[in-house]
């Protein structure tokens, strides 16, 4: 784009680009303490990178715990310039939302109005603002950019930016499907090779950097997420479907903005159907969430962040076409204009119910940050710490940290695949073992642990609900801990 071109889109876009960057930046600044506990687990791998310890999460073991490598890549070059990895984090998924959220006004709707309405439905959503510190802004950016530029038939830019999705996570395959396949349905042949140098030179640079520095070609957080799925830990049956918990996290405890939502998104995905790229989206939603739904991912809240995405987009289609509506028939009756102004009233009141719910200064988990920081003041340096969710208290800690889930360590996601919950034993002997009270499911091996007196609760650690287990000095302790690790005897 030169800078006549660029100068007429600023201008034809303005406003746009001011109301999406002001509420969003409005937002973004609110939350700029919020601390996912996984996103800490990226922020440890750049810590250690910029302390000369390598890409790792603990120093010197060179596992691939990073689901998205193209996000983290981001994180290195934006830090190497802010030098504050916290802020690096939001920055950046502030910066991304705002481009999805642009990007995915230009590629459902029509008009500036319509566009604009888009754009500020989606950032004032204050979901996306629970997910910063993820990859998750990144990838509805690239998603929706990937079908734009398909739209619009340029499929050079097309395969560079499917390549770069497909790095950031490994679902935007979903998206090259959708326009694979769509591309040869209409020319009746498959794109040309040319366009597939890129997304191949990308994805191989990626895969041999990883076989090169890690030992695999691929992130080990895949194959974790569909273990614990599998597992049945996270739920039983269709698991992702288990969405009661998002009424209080993401809709203020009641339901009124799904009221408005799904009936304003219905009209928004019907005036959708003469278009194909309409319909082209809606399939990608299907097959993503079908991926999701029947390979029983956990449901952690990011993996529905292309679903709340498009479907915000449709709402402000929706919205627009009975603004539009009402706006035409008022020409002609006072009935009309009292519709019209009150459906213009409701749909402010979307955005300013979730604006509120959004407004709100958010930080780290106050208890898993607290047992870090004690945890540092009051271990050996050198002490090794095994958890069930390791991102904030490996953050603060830092020590070396066993995640008795698998994601940062070897072994013990197909371990947690299998329903088995003692094998770790076998690969492991922490320091100290940080538990809940009650324990967790993941944390049974605890019980024959303490009764064994393999390890014996730490006194002077006072924190409600969680017990740190400290290992036993006495000889012995290594064999009563491999007792454990065999699990229950029957």
């Amino acid at each position: 784009m030169n800078m006549q071109r660029l100068r007429r889109y600023l201008a034809e876009n303005a406003l746009l680009l001011v109301i999406t960057i002001a509420v969003s930046g409005c937002l973004a600044w609110k939350t700029r303490n919020y601390q996912l506990d996984d996103s800490l687990i990226y922020l440890r791998y750049l810590r250690n990178l910029f302390d000369g310890n390598g890409l790792t999460y603990n120093a010197g073991d060179r596992f691939n715990g990073l689901t998205s490598p193209l996000y983290s890549y981001m994180l290195i070059v934006a830090n190497a310039v802010s030098g504050n990895l916290q802020y690096t984090a939001i920055f950046l998924s502030f910066v991304f939302l705002c481009a999805a959220a642009i990007t995915g006004a230009h590629l459902l709707a029509s008009g500036k109005y319509e566009q604009t309405l888009c754009a500020l439905i989606v950032v004032s959503f204050n979901y996306f603002y629970y997910t910063f510190g993820m990859e998750t802004s990144l990838f509805l950016f690239l998603s929706a950019l990937a079908l734009l530029l398909y739209r619009r038939e340029q499929f050079f830019g097309l395969g560079v930016v499917l390549g770069l999705l497909f790095i950031t996570r490994s679902e935007g395959v979903f998206v090259g499907l959708v326009v694979v396949v769509d591309y040869f349905i209409r020319n009746r042949k498959l794109p040309h090779v040319k366009y597939l140098v890129a997304p191949v030179i990308l994805l191989a640079a990626n895969f041999i950097f990883n076989y090169y520095y890690y030992g695999a070609f691929l992130p080990a957080t895949g194959n974790a997420k569909l273990g614990q799925g599998k597992s049945g830990y996270w739920g039983e049956g269709l698991i992702f479907l288990h969405v009661q918990y998002m009424k209080n996290a993401f809709f203020g405890g009641d339901f009124r903005l799904l009221a408005f939502m799904l009936p304003v998104g219905l009209v928004g995905v019907v005036s959708s159907l003469g278009k194909r790229i309409g319909w082209l989206t809606m399939v990608y939603l299907v097959l993503l969430g079908s991926f999701y739904v029947f390979m029983q991912i956990p449901n952690y809240h990011w993996y529905y962040a292309p679903l709340f995405f498009f479907g915000l987009l449709f709402v402000g289609v929706g919205a627009w076409k009975l603004l539009n509506f009402t706006y035409e028939r008022s020409r002609e009756s006072s009935v009309f204009l009292t519709l019209f102004l009150a459906f213009f009233l409701v749909t402010s009141g979307f955005v300013y119910h979730s604006f509120r719910i959004s407004n709100v200064q958010r930080g780290p988990i106050d208890a898993y940050k607290n047992i870090g920081e004690w945890i540092k003041a009051n271990t050996p340096g050198n002490a090794a710490v095994a958890s069930v969710e390791i991102g904030t208290v490996g953050w603060y800690s830092d020590r070396y940290i066993i995640d008795i889930l698998g994601l940062t360590n070897r072994y013990n996601a197909d371990y947690i695949a299998r329903r088995d919950l003692y094998s770790w034993l076998t690969k492991y002997s922490p320091d100290y073992i940080l538990v809940h009270q009650p324990l967790w499911s993941f944390e049974a091996s605890a019980n024959c642990l303490l009764a064994s007196q393999a390890y014996a609760p730490v006194d002077a650690f006072n924190f409600a609900g969680y017990l740190l287990l400290r290992r036993s000095d006495a000889a012995g302790t290594q064999q009563q801990i491999q007792t454990c690790a065999k699990g229950p005897q029957t």
